[in-house]
């Protein structure tokens, strides 16, 4: 394993194994969007996203016109549809795959909000999608993550406290085909995801919460 490799592996580790934790950081949201701009500082941006799932009595028709009057007007988004009740809104920085499909007596909704814009965090993307939230809505679930290359570190900088307020347990690193995955939980419960992962193009760090839901 080179050098670069082991600082990358060093410091995701410390993030999972830091005993202390400041206490206005209360929720798992918190806690990824903070180790979201962590790691934002130790990588070059690719892109984030956020998947919202959820199941409604409320029929396909009338459930896609209901999202599509949800999502905010300013975001000037254009729209096209990819048949099998599937359809896509985008604008030149977001990127939202919409598939509905039915069982039963539910509707059930998989929507996938990807940014290519390192100014939008994920909790802002997540703000995006809980415009579509409603009282009818069950079982509605999050997943977040961040993907970035690696870039230059500077392993003293890591070492004398940057993460020394997190206290994310239980980290169990696997070794893969090529890179590393780990596994941990944030400071409620929340399971976090991680991968640091080579290709040909370079190191990736991707971290998700509860897991990583893109492909890597």
């Amino acid at each position: 394993m080179n050098i670069k490799m082991s600082i990358v592996i060093f410091i995701l580790l410390s993030f999972f194994n830091i005993g202390a934790i400041s206490s206005d950081i209360v929720s798992a949201q918190n806690s990824f969007n903070t180790l979201e701009m962590k790691v934002k500082d130790i990588s070059e941006f690719q892109e984030n996203g956020v998947k919202l799932q959820y199941r409604t009595k409320n029929n396909i028709v009338n459930e896609t016109c209901r999202i599509k009057e949800s999502l905010p007007r300013n975001m000037d988004l254009s729209y096209k549809d990819d048949g099998n009740d599937e359809f896509e809104a985008y604008n030149s920085d977001f990127d939202i795959n919409i598939k509905i499909w039915r069982e039963d007596v539910y509707s059930y909704v998989e929507i996938i909000l990807t940014n290519k814009n390192p100014k939008y965090g994920t909790k802002y993307l997540k703000d995006i999608l809980k415009n579509i939230e409603n009282s009818k809505l069950e079982n509605t679930q999050y997943f977040l993550y961040y993907e970035g290359t690696e870039k230059g570190l500077d392993s003293d900088y890591f070492t004398n406290g940057l993460v020394s307020e997190y206290n994310i347990r239980k980290a169990q690193l696997m070794k893969i085909s090529n890179g590393y995955s780990a596994t941990g939980y944030l400071n409620d419960g929340e399971k976090i995801n991680f991968a640091l992962v080579d290709y040909d193009t370079g190191s990736h760090i991707i971290i998700g919460t509860p897991i990583i839901f893109t492909t890597y």
